[in-house]
């Protein structure tokens, strides 16, 4: 299995509306053959500019699994983000952690659509498969103030 598969490379997302669309590579489940019929890892992102302003909406980020590599026909939804009006912005970052097991659909995109009607202006994205999230997870630092131990 591979430990990093590109979606998008520069992507451009101009005037999305709630439709949506595919990402410009999908990915062959069958033909690199997943381990024991499951998928799980991290898409990780970052927007590379964005001429989009003065909206409310949000862009919507679907990891899917389908039959089809249109992404679309009969998909299954295993991860997804949405990134605020003010997250879509060039150098914002972000991970969509996600796991599937006993699947059943060949192909692997990502789905991209305004919240609920249009985005205006341009998006350019990437966005790849990895193993681990590119940025570290926050992690709650223990009290030992009151005498906890580690």
């Amino acid at each position: 299995m591979f430990d990093k598969f590109v979606f998008s490379n520069g992507q451009a997302l101009a005037t999305l509306n709630s439709t949506g669309v595919v990402s410009e590579n999908f990915w062959d489940l069958e033909e690199n053959v997943v381990a024991d019929q499951q998928v799980m890892g991290w898409v990780n992102g970052i927007i590379l500019s964005s001429t989009n302003a003065n909206g409310n909406e949000g862009l919507w980020i679907e990891v899917r699994l389908s039959d089809n590599t249109d992404i679309d026909t009969t998909p299954m939804t295993i991860g997804a983000r949405r990134l605020l009006q003010g997250e879509i912005t060039a150098g914002f970052e972000f991970s969509i952690g996600f796991y599937a097991a006993g699947i059943n659909k060949r192909y692997m995109g990502l789905w991209f659509r305004a919240d609920t009607t249009s985005l205006d202006g341009a998006t350019a994205i990437d966005a790849q498969f990895e193993l681990h999230p590119h940025q570290e997870l926050g992690i709650q630092k223990r009290n030992l103030s009151a005498g906890a131990s580690n």
